[in-house]
């Protein structure tokens, strides 16, 4: 196979493929590496040896950088503490294997979620067992009570939020959704920041209707965030009220602090008005999102602030592929002035350390120029645009295309593959001797990238959708398109784009979109965001999968 005979001369020549083949991962190699994500992978990888003695696991736990409870549960298997292996243990039972352990063990594990799934006769049982937990002693005896929801109205707002967002789904429904919550009592939860948590959950689960209907009209206090004020918005949608989704738009509009919430406030204005003025008001943005490529594209204006420097030579010194570089040099950023990070980034002005000097300049701007860096073109001239365009959109929005990056979910490199899905690559290109490091090479990045695209673009048949997918995987796309997402209605294919429920994935889908119509015009074939977005909407649902 051509991809097996590439990556096999790639993994030949290149000398820092295998970071550390003269540096054995052992506990002796932790000791001078900055604490960071990148240290925290070796430390997860290293934990899941045989030989690490619980004395080493005991000191590596004071290196993390960002524990997790996937961190945590590995640490307590290792860790010779009783403590943490009963944390371990109770933390993630459930309520009917809780209610079955000690009352230490209990009180670990119980929180507001798992009570909601109980009976009124099981929480007369283990109520009694909660030790220190006033809060959950006290939402417990609301819903002992004849009428639950009359209860939590009467009781203080932090409580009623405190049930209602801890509740699971079914509980909601039950309790909460059988009438229209007062128009004074929703006014009253605004004052409180967990009224946001309400507004999200209930906004985006069509099981809610009537709290839905109870939001149309609230006078949000400035508790309520710009995010959620949006929400409010789509909901007031909804419910044909359009003058009211208007009024939340610009309330968002003017409470949000990020220039993409701005933008996406004033688009959905225009989507309702059709009035140009939303539009013209988004050119005051400086930052590139999908709403304001619409806003050039319909208002036929040239894109502005968007830089990609070409640049020449090999950085002297500073070893890309090397994951522990560039955390030692960001501990530094994060205390210097303008001035320093700006003398800082030229010392990175080279072809090869062309993301670094992007991602520094582009900090020196406080964000008002958009850097779209092309680097290591070489690597990936011989696929057509679209797929070069793709790569480029998805590594900018994955790593800034740092190549020796490391994520909170230990994704690796430039392509931010997690390691599981590249040993698979691997494994299926009888790759022998995969070492996991080889994922801080750029050119291994690319290549596992351009793999991984094969086999997802042989399904999805729009960028939008392939990053979906690229984000949460295949199966969560294909079950979210096939539950009746982006078929003709009003508003789409936005209402959908707004409205998928995997918030991590919905954002990361619109920023690739805007990244690949961006890389589309640097690369010389440009093509219309609006053209992509009427593409959503014109196969039939049997045919959004290609066979």
């Amino acid at each position: 196979m051509f991809y097996k005979l590439l990556i096999g001369l790639f993994l030949c020549l290149c000398v820092c493929v295998d970071l550390f083949a003269d540096e054995p991962v052992n506990f002796d190699f932790f000791g001078d590496k900055p604490r960071s994500l990148a240290k925290d992978f070796y430390i997860y990888e290293y934990l899941q040896s045989d030989a690490v003695t619980p004395k080493e696991a005991k000191a590596l736990f004071g290196m993390v950088h960002t524990m997790n409870i996937r961190f945590f549960h590995l640490f307590a298997k290792k860790m010779d503490n009783l403590e943490y292996k009963k944390i371990s243990k109770c933390v993630d039972l459930d309520v009917s294997s809780l209610m079955k352990e000690d009352d230490e063990c209990f009180n670990i594990g119980i929180n507001i979620s798992k009570v909601t799934s109980l009976s009124k006769s099981q929480l007369k049982l283990i109520k009694p067992r909660l030790k220190h937990n006033k809060e959950l002693v006290n939402l417990i005896t609301i819903m002992e009570s004849e009428n639950v929801y009359e209860a939590a109205l009467n009781s203080d707002g932090n409580t009623f939020l405190s049930l209602y967002n801890g509740s699971i789904t079914s509980y909601k429904a039950a309790i909460f959704n059988q009438q229209l919550i007062p128009q004074a009592q929703i006014d009253m939860l605004s004052n409180y920041p967990k009224f946001n948590s309400l507004i999200y959950s209930t906004v985006l689960n069509d099981k809610l209707d009537n709290v839905q209907k109870s939001l149309l009209h609230v006078t949000p206090s400035v508790h309520v965030s710009a995010k959620s004020l949006f929400y409010l918005g789509l909901n007031a949608l909804k419910y044909k009220e359009k003058a009211q989704a208007i009024h939340f738009f610009e309330l968002s509009n003017e409470r949000a602090s990020k220039r993409e919430e701005k933008d996406r406030a004033l688009f959905w204005q225009y989507l309702i008005t059709q009035d140009t003025h939303y539009l013209e008001r988004m050119m005051e943005s400086s930052d590139i999102n999908m709403y304001s490529l619409y806003a050039y594209e319909k208002l036929n204006l040239p894109y502005k602030n968007i830089v990609s420097p070409v640049l020449e030579g090999t950085h002297p010194s500073f070893n890309i592929s090397d994951p522990f570089a560039w955390p030692r040099i960001m501990n530094k950023v994060y205390k210097m002035s303008a001035e320093e990070v700006e003398s800082l980034a030229q010392s990175f002005k080279y072809a090869n350390t062309l993301p670094h000097y992007s991602y520094l300049m582009e900090r020196v701007t406080h964000y008002a120029k958009n850097y779209y860096p092309i680097p290591y073109p070489e690597e990936i001239s011989s696929y057509s645009v679209h797929r070069q365009a793709l790569m480029l959109s998805i590594a900018r929005q994955e790593s800034r295309f740092i190549p020796s990056v490391v994520s909170t979910s230990y994704a690796l490199g430039m392509m931010q593959f997690m390691p599981f899905v590249a040993r698979d690559i691997a494994k299926k290109e009888k790759l022998e001797d995969f070492s996991i490091s080889a994922m801080f090479d750029p050119r291994i990045a690319y290549l596992f990238g351009n793999i991984h695209l094969n086999f997802l673009e042989k399904s999805l048949y729009h960028p939008l959708f392939v990053a979906y997918a690229y984000n949460g995987g295949m199966g969560f796309t294909k079950r979210h398109l096939q539950g009746g997402a982006f078929s003709q209605g009003a508003y789409e294919p936005f209402w959908s784009m707004e409205t998928m429920i995997n918030e991590e994935s919905r954002e990361y889908g619109k920023k690739v979109l805007a990244n690949y119509v961006v890389y589309r015009h640097l690369l010389g074939d440009d093509v219309l965001i609006s053209n992509l977005f009427e593409i959503l909407l014109q196969p039939a649902l049997s045919d959004r999968f290609r066979n």
